[in-house]
């Protein structure tokens, strides 16, 4: 294998605006939208000009302390019958949590802290973080367009802004020497979930949680850390007070404070009962953000502190989802366990045949070279003819295991690029006369099949690594085999556009296909002249009237600069234009200001139409000014261009982008 090194990242704890980088926008976007740009254009504000101040403190600064802010509400599928409904909140709504999470940032450690069931709670504000640095070491993605070494540090994800005790994945503490103790002391496992946790929120009970209801109650205008956390989920969402933005990582500390509570209720209300009812002796329990699983050696006593967990939810108007209840005797071993281990299997087997390590050191590392496959297509059938045997005899769907099937793709694409770096440099390399271009082909295919069986924003980044991977290793070391590889993604893709699970997907006109963005974008790898892009935009019926502003920051994404889709440009800009003049209040509407700023810095839009709708929007913007001349507006727009906003148009790293996404992905 190849050298697994990590390097650490030192953080500012005094920088404010680190929040928006962290805690104030979904994991569920396009690859190419972030909030990088954002944290550089408010880091950059001494330096900017007194328009672009006066700008960027109308729509994201000044605050009253009492306006709302509308978030971009969309869905995006959840399972074959469901959808999930994410918020992309505001740019001044994330500029009001940066600013409450710098004045209480210690009270929300303490809050969250004050359980004893949680394993996922935040313990302090992060100092540092780790990433994989054998790729940063070699310095092979990077060109002369993308940031320097230090402002990429700067901007390259933390996980959160805070530090947190527990585990990061529920997987993980399934897989712990905790849940290995619990098996050992207990023999029933009882898993419960709050039914629709987040949408039945109360912010009002944020107060309750950090005093006692009635104290709330009492004082409900004073200053308090509760009130003042009830104000601002409420101004980041239409001043509602049921349920709470769905995304961002500051709501799940929101409910976490909350739930925190309740299971401080719960734990003492079974203490309380004769004869009590111990936590740590007669029962021990986990809570993973909504999720909670009881340990007990009694069937009689599990049920007590699931009643106990009913009636604190209440206090809270929250609910358990009787629907998901699930009661375990030991062993604790589940379904998705069991076809998880099955394909770990089918997958060792598969890697022996297709890798060999190749020692690098007599330290002990390796690097993988790849073998030559000799019946493509039968090892193809046998590997996917496993999979499906072991979905079947688990009594699961393919929903159970793409995703990690397209995570284990990802992870060779990565080992064996890696490797040619570590065996190209020994002085008999053994890279001389094997088939990389082979394995890429064959590692991509399983992936877009698994991907095309259950797609979902988690497996596209993970697919789209693949991709961006294996075409920047062919196009340095193999160009007939990045042509040939094109032609076979391209085809994939278009498959893909047309495979039932899409057509469903597409079908439901309220859903997002952020599934089907980020392979499109992951395309641009290959450097195509557009045209199957665009075709593959029509497949997926991203060309449909009802025009969100997702689809459209890809689609100009993707078409650029090139001439032959100027229609096509002039269509979205027409489009944004129409969305962005019917919104009375720029500083208001979520959706219509990340299309106004990323339009303005946009580079393949007519720089006088650009100017143009930036006089026409001045006075929406809440500018003191009230007017600003067709010269400086030009001038202003020149600026703006510098540094983009929430689409990084040109000069774009794609690994980075996706590595930063996937190291953004804090919540499984």
């Amino acid at each position: 294998m190849s050298r697994k090194r990590k390097s650490r990242v030192n953080l500012n704890r005094d920088d404010r605006w680190r929040v928006v980088l962290t805690d104030t926008s979904p994991f569920e976007v396009p690859i190419i939208v972030s909030n990088d740009g954002f944290y550089k254009n408010l880091h950059g504000m001494a330096n900017k000009s007194a328009h672009f101040q006066e700008m960027v403190n109308a729509l994201l600064l000044m605050d009253d302390g009492k306006s709302y802010t509308v978030p971009l509400r969309y869905n995006i599928v959840k399972d074959s019958r469901s959808v999930r409904t994410l918020s992309l909140l505001h740019p001044k709504g994330q500029v009001i949590l940066a600013d409450f999470y710098h004045k209480y940032e210690e009270l929300i450690c303490e809050y969250s802290g004050r359980g004893s069931f949680s394993i996922r709670a935040p313990k302090k504000v992060g100092s540092s973080f780790f990433v994989p640095s054998s790729v940063q070491d070699k310095n092979q993605y990077k060109n002369a367009t993308v940031d320097t070494a230090e402002l990429d540090k700067l901007v390259r994800n933390p996980a959160s802004y805070f530090a947190y005790s527990g585990f990061e994945r529920l997987y993980k503490f399934f897989a712990s020497s905790d849940h290995i103790r619990l098996e050992k002391k207990f023999r029933y496992q009882l898993s419960l979930d709050i039914s629709k946790c987040f949408d039945s929120i109360y912010t009002h009970s944020m107060a309750w949680a950090t005093k006692s209801k009635e104290e709330a109650k009492e004082n409900t205008f004073a200053l308090s850390f509760g009130n003042q956390f009830d104000k601002v989920m409420q101004r980041l969402n239409h001043n509602e007070t049921s349920g709470i933005c769905i995304g961002p990582e500051a709501s799940r500390i929101f409910a976490e404070i909350i739930l925190s509570k309740v299971d401080q209720n719960a734990r003492q209300n079974l203490e309380d009962k004769n004869p009590p009812v111990r936590d740590g002796v007669d029962y021990e329990c986990r809570r993973y953000v909504d999720n909670y699983y009881v340990f007990s050696n009694d069937p009689a006593t599990a049920e007590q502190v699931e009643h106990e967990l009913s009636i604190a939810l209440r206090e809270y108007n929250l609910h358990l989802n009787t629907g998901k209840r699930e009661f375990e005797k030991r062993p604790f071993y589940s379904k998705k366990s069991l076809v998880i281990d099955e394909i770990n299997k089918s997958l060792g087997a598969h890697w022996e045949k297709l890798f060999e390590a190749v020692p690098l050191s007599a330290g002990g590392t390796r690097a993988l070279l790849p073998k030559y496959i000799y019946k493509y297509r039968s090892l193809f059938g046998k590997f996917t003819r496993e999979v499906k045997a072991a979905c079947f005899s688990s009594d699961l769907g393919y929903d159970a295991v793409a995703n990690y099937v397209i995570g284990a793709v990802r992870r060779k694409a990565i080992d064996i690029a890696d490797g040619y770096i570590d065996l190209v440099a020994l002085k008999d390399s053994p890279v001389v006369d094997r088939d990389y271009r082979q394995m890429f082909f064959f590692l991509l295919d399983v992936g877009f099949y698994f991907f095309t069986l259950h797609p979902t924003v988690a497996s596209s980044l993970r697919l789209s690594h693949a991709i961006v991977r294996a075409a920047q290793h062919l196009q340095d070391h193999d160009p007939e085999g990045f042509a040939i590889l094109k032609e076979a993604s391209l085809r994939w893709a278009s498959q893909l556009a047309r495979a039932p699970s899409f057509e469903g997907l597409f079908s439901k006109n309220s859903v997002i296909p952020i599934e089907i963005l980020n392979i499109l974008v992951s395309l641009q790898q290959f450097g195509g002249d557009g045209q199957l892009e665009h075709e593959l935009i029509a497949l997926a019926k991203l060309d449909r009237q009802s025009q969100g502003y997702f689809e459209l920051v890809v689609k100009l994404f993707i078409y650029g600069d090139r001439p032959e889709f100027t229609d096509q440009r002039n269509e979205i800009w027409d489009f944004i234009c129409k969305r962005v003049s019917s919104e009375k209040y720029l500083n208001r509407d979520s959706e219509a200001v990340h299309l106004f700023l990323d339009s303005l810095a946009c580079p393949y839009l007519d720089r006088a139409k650009r100017a143009k709708l930036l006089r026409a929007s001045w006075n929406k913007i809440g500018a003191n000014s009230g007017k600003i001349t067709g010269a400086k507006a030009e001038a202003l727009i020149d600026e703006i261009q510098q540094q983009h906003w929430f689409v990084r148009w040109d000069g774009i790293d794609l690994l980075n982008m996706i590595e930063k996404k996937e190291l953004s992905s804090v919540y499984a």
